[in-house]
C-alpha cells in the first residue's frame, strides 16, 4: 500500500555510478572520514590535458538519519570546475597589445558544478549523466582528493555497464582479452571468482594487469565460472577489460573497452527526496555484492 504521506516524482533521472574502494579497513566509517578529511583540507586538483583548469570542493551535506554503523545514509559532495586566470597574461585582440591589470587571485572563471550523492554503506557515489562536470573530470578529482587524504589508499572506478560484460562473455569467439583489475571488496560471488579475489587480496598488489590472447581458430575458453568470467565480473566494480570479439565468419572482429561503457542507472521515481531515493536505490542493487 502507498504511504499517503510519500512525495513521488514521476520523473527519470539518469545515474552514472562510481565506486570507491579502500585497500584496508573497508567499513563505512572509513569512508565517510576520507569525505571529511577531503572536506577538512579541500585539495586543489588539476585536471590533465587542460592547462589551468582545476576541480574542488564547494560544500558538503550529510544525512540527519544515521545507520546501524552510526554513519550519515548519504553525502552531498558539490563539486566546482573552473579555470584559473594568469593576471600576467592578459591581451587585447582588437589593439592587439598586452594589458596589465589588478586581478584577485581568488577570482576565477568558466565555472561548472556537479552534485555527487556517495552512500557509504555500499561505498558508491551517483552522478547525474548530464553533469555539468564531465565523468573523466570527476574521476581525476576523486583519485586525487582521496589521494590527498590517504596516499595509495583507495581506488575510484565507474561501475561498468553489465550489458556490455555480457556481450563478452556470451560473444561467439573471444580473440583476446586485456585487463586492469584490483581486489574487490568483501561480498558474494562464484567459486573461481572468490579464489582469484582470495589471490590478489594475499599478493597485495594495488592493481593487476592480465593478457589473454587466443586467435579465430583457437579462441580463448569462458567456461562458466572460470577464469575469464572471473576476470569480468571483477572488472565490473573493481577495473575495466579491453575485449577483442567476433560473431560470425562474415563479421569482422570487434573491440570492445569497457571504459567507454559506464552503467547508466535509470532511477523512474523519485520518492520524497533525490538523496534518500539514490540511498534506497543503490542500497538495494549493491548491498551484500
Amino acid at each position: 500500500m502507498e504511504n499517503r504521506n510519500e512525495r513521488v516524482d514521476n520523473r527519470i533521472t539518469t545515474w552514472h555510478v562510481i565506486n570507491i574502494k579502500a585497500h584496508s579497513n573497508q567499513t563505512p566509517s572509513h569512508y565517510v572520514n576520507a569525505f571529511e578529511g577531503i572536506e577538512t583540507q579541500d585539495p586543489l586538483i588539476e585536471m590533465e590535458k587542460r592547462a589551468n583548469r582545476f576541480v574542488s570542493i564547494r560544500s558538503v551535506s550529510r544525512s540527519n538519519i544515521q545507520t546501524i554503523e552510526g554513519c550519515p545514509q548519504w553525502m552531498v559532495i558539490n563539486l566546482v570546475a573552473y579555470t584559473m586566470i594568469d593576471p600576467n597574461a592578459f591581451y587585447n585582440r582588437r589593439s592587439k597589445e598586452d594589458v596589465e591589470m589588478p586581478w584577485d587571485d581568488d577570482v576565477v572563471a568558466n565555472k561548472k558544478e556537479a552534485q555527487l550523492i556517495f552512500i557509504p554503506s555500499v561505498h558508491k557515489i551517483a552522478v547525474k549523466r548530464n553533469s555539468d562536470i564531465t565523468l573523466n573530470y570527476i574521476l581525476q578529482y576523486l583519485k586525487g582528493a582521496l589521494e590527498s587524504v590517504e596516499p595509495e589508499g583507495f581506488d575510484v572506478d565507474t561501475v561498468k555497464d553489465r550489458d556490455t560484460l555480457e556481450r563478452i562473455l556470451t560473444a561467439e569467439k573471444l580473440i583476446s582479452l586485456n585487463a586492469h583489475i584490483s581486489f574487490s571488496n568483501p561480498g558474494r560471488g562464484e567459486m573461481f571468482k572468490k579464489l582469484l579475489d582470495k589471490k590478489l587480496r594475499e599478493m597485495n598488489p594495488s592493481s593487476v594487469d592480465i593478457a589473454l590472447q587466443g586467435s579465430e581458430e583457437r579462441p580463448l575458453n569462458r567456461d562458466k565460472d572460470g577464469l575469464v568470467q572471473a576476470i569480468v565480473d571483477i572488472s565490473e566494480e573493481n577495473g575495466s577489460v579491453q575485449a577483442t570479439i567476433q560473431n560470425g565468419s562474415r563479421i569482422g572482429r570487434e573491440r570492445i573497452d569497457t571504459e567507454d561503457h559506464p552503467l547508466v542507472l535509470q532511477v523512474c521515481q523519485i520518492i520524497n527526496d533525490v538523496c534518500s531515493t539514490i540511498y534506497n536505490v543503490l542500497n538495494t542493487r549493491f548491498n551484500n555484492r
